[in-house]
């Protein structure tokens, strides 16, 4: 299908695609312009390819190739006419400047509006490209950004009903602004069902984050271990979906968790029943587990297309 190739500014062509089959294509989903930036009649600045300069770049405790990566904006003029707007779950394009460009788009966990500054949660990929990139940056270094990308999912405030996410591994990281943005406004009525899948409870990345959205009253979180080990259990031991009693004294308040993987008897129970027209499911992780679990959901819960979305 022929794209856009214009001279406009915001103009996008085959060349700002990344080709890895992304949900929210940036051919399909192109960057929008920022209604706070026009409220505020400034600029967008990742509307178009900016600098932005590493702050920091530190491996996540649990694993030294997931990266906790903090980028702020560069650049070499007054930028007060300017701000930073990455709405919830939508992402961002990075592009080196090599010869031959790599390019590759990224969920922010976290934005600063006036600071200008994002923060992404990135799994390193033995042998990729751009995962041996990102390893040796330095701080200070620069490197270009363009967005927002993405808008799949669109939070309606207004039309309270049961909002479950599903998030796999790192791609825990977009859904973190969408819970934030439902919890921060004390008029939204919305029920959040938060359900993490994870490897074990070292991989429960953002645990704390978690924790704090567990005070609030439409909030609740489960977490899924599909490889959590423990010394108390054997080979011999039955298969079960509860933690045994080690795994339950690392446990936090309000906590619930369960060994093994996120499969349909799981999510019938956690689906409100006969209610399927006020559930809305958005689900982020790779592209066959997005496929597996809306097929699930469709199934065990019979929520329509139209209310599953894909970060």
């Amino acid at each position: 299908m022929a794209r856009n190739n214009n001279d406009d500014d915001d103009a996008i062509d085959e060349s700002d695609c990344c080709g890895n089959g992304c949900t929210n294509c940036i051919l399909d989903h192109k960057p929008q312009p920022s209604q706070r930036a026009q409220l505020a009649g400034k600029r967008n600045v990742i509307l178009t390819y900016a600098n932005f300069r590493l702050l920091s770049n530190e491996a996540h405790k649990a694993d030294a190739q997931v990266r906790l990566m903090h980028f702020g904006y560069h650049t070499e003029h007054d930028a007060d006419d300017s701000i930073l707007d990455i709405p919830p779950g939508h992402h961002v394009m990075l592009r080196t400047d090599a010869t031959t460009p790599l390019l590759r788009p990224y969920s922010p966990y976290w934005s600063d509006f006036a600071a200008k500054e994002f923060k992404l949660l990135i799994k390193l990929q033995p042998n990729g490209p751009m995962s041996s990139f990102l390893a040796n940056l330095q701080p200070l270094q620069v490197l270009q950004f363009r967005g927002p990308i993405g808008g799949n999912y669109v939070h309606d405030a207004k039309a309270a009903k049961c909002i479950v996410i599903i998030a796999q591994g790192v791609a825990i990281a977009p859904t973190l602004p969408l819970v934030a943005q439902i919890l921060d406004n004390e008029d939204d009525m919305n029920r959040i069902r938060h359900l993490i899948c994870a490897q074990d409870l070292e991989h429960v990345y953002f645990r704390e984050r978690l924790l704090e959205f567990a005070q609030y009253w439409n909030y609740s979180s489960c977490l899924y271990l599909a490889h959590q080990s423990c010394t108390c259990c054997d080979s011999n031991t039955p298969p079960t979906d509860q933690p045994c009693e080690q795994v339950r004294r690392q446990l936090r308040y309000k906590e619930a968790a369960y060994t093994g993987r996120l499969e349909a008897k799981q999510l019938a129970a956690q689906l409100p029943v006969n209610d399927a027209d006020n559930i809305v499911v958005i689900i982020a992780g790779h592209s066959s587990f997005q496929r597996e679990m809306s097929e699930q959901v469709a199934k065990v819960a019979g929520v329509s297309a139209g209310n599953i979305h894909l970060l």
